[in-house]
């Protein structure tokens, strides 16, 4: 099957007399407006995964403890679990929230200072709107 295209062979560009068409002034003075700043840049661990992630292992490892040792007939295994996985995913956390505390400050401890350059750029003014608006 023949690959069939309603797009012109060359660019498009709008009409100036078309009406909603707006020249931009060709004599408009260019503002230099740069700054050069000295920055810090590194890289930042997202503490929330380290959260979630540490939640999780808590709450596998608590299965695993729970299931390596005999539990009460009265009880059942589901709600030994349940309790045990409600301290796993609480220390879990916490272990996670620690390694990610260690990484952010490990983190900027090796962050690079970079010259960057500030430019400001003014938006053009937004051409008047003829008709209603729906």
């Amino acid at each position: 099957m023949a690959d069939v295209t309603t797009a012109p062979d060359s660019p498009q560009q709008p009409d100036a007399d078309a009406p909603g068409v707006h020249a931009a002034p060709v004599d408009a003075p260019v503002v230099d407006d740069r700054s050069h700043d000295e920055v810090s840049v590194r890289r930042a661990p997202k503490i929330s995964v380290f959260l979630i992630v540490g939640a999780m292992a808590g709450v596998v490892v608590s299965l695993i403890v729970t299931s390596l040792f005999p539990f009460d007939e009265g009880e059942g295994i589901a709600s030994t679990y349940g309790y045990f996985a409600l301290w796993g995913l609480t220390f879990g956390g916490a272990v996670g929230a620690t390694v990610a505390i260690v990484a952010d400050r490990s983190s900027i401890r090796r962050a690079k200072r970079v010259r960057a350059e500030r430019e400001s750029v003014d938006a053009p003014d937004e051409p008047a709107v003829e008709g209603e608006l729906e």
